[in-house]
């Protein structure tokens, strides 16, 4: 009987541990993220956003997380209550789908939020990226993208030259993933319209 207990004991202890146990978050100045994203691209992420920060006082902070557990805007403002402008928060809850750019009053007019929260591949630098299926398109080349356009045009806006700039290669990775969405439509209508010539003959 006592053994029973024993056996029972530790295995209430082990649910425990997996049931309340929190989802790793890691947390630098810049970039808060659990397994979303590759630490590479948060290293090159923190080296950005310290080099901005430093130059123009303007704090950029990514928060990408499978679920943010309220309204994404709810959660950027609570969030955005212990920051001190100005500040612009990018924000991904992956498994909601869900993606946005939060800024304190003042900095939307430094950079194009609609411009870089577009679907299109010719315009946008994240959602094309996030849901293109091809494994080079994963979250953490959408978000380095996002965060890097947005630290681009901030530093454009104000004369400043950051030396940890990703443009070139932003803009190659946008490139890349044109040709593959372009490619694919163009197989698509090429397969509709030999179907068709098929039929009719």
């Amino acid at each position: 009987m006592k053994a029973l207990l024993h056996v029972n004991a530790k295995g209430l202890l082990l649910l425990c541990v997996l049931f309340l146990s929190p989802i790793v978050v890691f947390a630098k100045d810049f970039v808060i993220y659990d397994n979303v994203l590759e630490e590479r691209a948060a290293q090159k992420i923190e080296e950005m956003g310290a080099e901005l920060f430093t130059k123009s006082g303007i704090k950029v902070v990514l928060i990408a997380k499978k679920t943010g557990g309220e309204d994404i805007v709810t959660f950027e403002k609570n969030f955005a209550k212990d920051m001190t402008p100005p500040y612009v928060l990018l924000t991904l809850f992956s498994d909601e789908k869900k993606v946005d750019i939060y800024s304190s009053n003042g900095m939307e007019k430094e950079f194009d939020k609609e411009a870089i929260l577009s679907p299109f591949p010719w315009r946008g630098t994240i959602i094309p990226l996030l849901t293109n299926q091809k494994k080079e398109a994963s979250s953490s080349a959408a978000l380095l993208n996002g965060y890097g356009d947005i630290v681009d045009q901030i530093s454009a806006y104000r004369n400043i030259k950051l030396d940890s700039s990703i443009g070139s290669s932003n803009k190659i990775t946008i490139e890349i993933v044109k040709i593959a969405i372009y490619g694919f439509v163009a197989v698509l209508v090429l397969i509709m319209l030999f179907k068709r010539m098929r039929n009719r003959g």
